[in-house]
């Protein structure tokens, strides 16, 4: 009989009741020549990640991307070509396969609506991967940074 892992192994702790689909954005903008990426907390865990939701009926992609953007980070910009890279996650018994976008950031609100339980940071590309290290959507990132650098 196998052992079920509880970590990041090949088995999940409880199997996926359900599937749904999400999309990410991997938030950029060019300061005096130097990339800078937009990272925010979690809710629950305050760790460092890029924003997501689920894509509701009849909408895209890259538009929950942009916004989730606005949401989560109070950044607004534009998608730029199509998703980088797809990852999965389980979260509460359901199955997410998470589309990530590149968004180019145009502007940034003072004031954004999940304020009070993010926190938002720009960090060089070199730090956001340190901090996504290890988290589902790291290979996805590092991906999406040669993108941004072609």
């Amino acid at each position: 009989m196998k052992k079920r892992d509880s970590g990041a192994g090949t088995f999940p702790p409880h199997p996926a009741r359900e599937t749904a689909q999400q999309a990410a954005a991997i938030l950029f903008r060019h300061v005096d020549g130097e990339l800078n990426i937009c990272l925010i907390t979690t809710m629950t865990a305050r760790r460092w990640s890029i924003p997501k939701g689920l894509i509701e009926t009849g909408h895209t992609a890259a538009g929950t991307a942009r916004k989730e953007a606005r949401e989560e980070a109070g950044v607004h910009g534009r998608v730029v070509g199509g998703p980088v890279g797809y990852y999965g996650i389980t979260k509460a018994g359901i199955r997410y396969t998470v589309a990530v976008n590149l968004l180019q950031v145009e502007q940034i609100d003072a004031e954004w609506e999940e304020q009070d339980v993010r926190d938002r940071q720009w960090v060089t590309a070199d730090v956001a991967t340190t901090l996504l290290e290890g988290r589902p959507v790291a290979a996805v990132f590092r991906r999406g940074l040669q993108q941004i650098a072609t």
